[in-house]
């Protein structure tokens, strides 16, 4: 088996020429952050995987070739027009794929990794993802996939280890993956989104997303946070939360007829407010765009950031903070529509390097993160690492609670033990939710 690949020949399967596509608002937010900060903007999305077994080196590398054949998102390359303005095309037709073996098999896996995760991509060339594999033992590898979040989200991680999946079973079976054709296209629903966008940013709608925040706090300044360094680099804090309690809380959730999501929000607005006495919070909540069904077996970037206006009080109990969750999610969710810059136009916020609007956070991250076995391999997600945050604090909930939740926070900012004591606090608030 080669060594070595840098790239993968490819030719686009059944999507006739590429023609150029405006930016949705979130992706044209995302282009302007990595020309300021190339590599460094916290817009690299980092897979990181253990392959145990008899791996086929050949077979994966041409599975690869498969899965950007199948997913149109993955061909894409940003293009400048004269006048400055960013465009998408879907022409790419290559794989930027190597393989080596590591210097040394105690090499760290963050070590590893470093590299791979910041190296910025060349937007105007492609392809905007990456793999490499690094055989650290005699039957281990680890499996590195770099994509940028132009053209991918939290669920497109679920998307794409599917996809090549069986199209790896496939090629160990000397066979082409029998893949079926998607009902919609990406490129269709990057031009169906920027007419539902061009619609939503009618002044009348935008007044109306905007007049919900006017008068609302959207800065937290708790003690422990300091006016230290800006860097994105941040380090995941879990809330101690066991299995059992997790069980429990989703229990709590069904009897007060909420989402684990739409109640981790009231809770997490709870624990703000308590740190800073305010009865508001607002957060910046990233929502995939996959109302229509057949969106669901789509990879690409398919999501708009909402902010959610949460209203507490500091002294109420946890489970009617859970129920004000519900409510401040329904109502932003009325507004999904309108882009985030508007609403910060609207508010007169000028742009900055972190979130214009908010230094808080909430996320669901829905990335597939159980074992799998195929073919002699047994596959293991790591952790996540090189980890990038725009805010000062954010939650992030893993799909289900079948985790539990983390506070993701950039650690020069933050004085020691003030983040674990947060978690701490949480924790207790998770557990207070089925207190009448």
């Amino acid at each position: 088996m080669s060594r070595t690949g840098p790239t993968v020949p490819v030719r686009p399967a059944g999507s006739g020429p590429s023609s150029a596509v405006p930016l949705t608002a979130t992706q044209q937010g995302i282009w302007l952050a990595e020309l300021v900060d190339p590599g460094e903007s916290g817009y690299h999305d980092t897979a990181v995987s253990r392959l145990a077994g008899d791996l086929d080196a050949d077979a994966l590398r041409a599975a690869l070739t498969d899965v950007q054949r199948h997913h149109e998102a993955l061909r894409c390359r940003i293009e400048t027009t004269e006048d400055g303005v960013p465009t998408q095309v879907f022409d790419v037709d290559r794989v930027d794929w190597s393989y080596r073996t590591a210097g040394n098999p105690d090499t760290p896996v963050e070590r590893l990794v470093g590299l791979d995760s910041t190296e910025p991509f060349d937007l105007a060339a492609g392809p905007l993802w990456r793999v490499r594999l690094v055989r650290t033992g005699p039957a281990e590898h680890i499996l590195i996939v770099v994509t940028h979040h132009l053209v991918t989200d939290g669920w497109s991680h679920g998307v794409f280890l599917r996809t090549l999946l069986a199209c790896y079973l496939a090629r160990t079976q000397r066979v082409r993956p029998a893949l079926p054709e998607p009902g919609l296209r990406y490129r269709e629903w990057i031009v169906d989104k920027l007419r539902r966008e061009q619609e939503a940013q009618q002044p009348d709608r935008v007044r109306q997303a905007t007049a919900r925040l006017a008068d609302s706090p959207r800065r937290w300044s708790p003690p422990g946070l300091t006016a230290g360094p800006t860097g994105r680099r941040a380090v995941p804090v879990p809330v101690p939360v066991s299995e059992a309690q997790r069980q429990e809380f989703r229990a709590a959730c069904r009897r007060l007829n909420v989402t684990p999501y739409m109640a981790l929000a009231g809770l997490f607005a709870l624990l703000v407010a308590r740190g800073t006495g305010t009865g508001e919070v607002v957060v910046a909540a990233p929502v995939a765009h996959r109302a229509d069904p057949r969106a669901a077996a789509l990879m690409g970037c398919l999501i708009e950031v909402v902010p959610v206006r949460v209203r507490v009080d500091p002294a109420q109990p946890a489970r009617e903070a859970a129920v004000a969750g519900r409510t401040a999610t329904l109502e932003a969710l009325r507004h999904l529509e309108v882009p985030y810059r508007e609403v910060a136009r609207g508010l007169g916020v000028p742009p900055g390097d972190g979130d214009p609007l908010t230094n808080l956070s909430l996320e669901e991250f829905n990335a597939p993160m159980g074992s799998h076995r195929l073919a002699g391999l047994e596959i293991e997600p790591l952790p996540r690492v090189g980890l990038r945050t725009r805010h000062d604090l954010a939650l992030s909930i893993p799909a289900g609670l079948s985790r539990a939740p983390e506070l993701l926070v950039p650690a020069d900012r933050w004085q020691p033990g003030a983040v674990a004591a947060l978690a701490a606090e949480f924790a207790d608030l998770v557990g207070a939710c089925d207190v009448a």
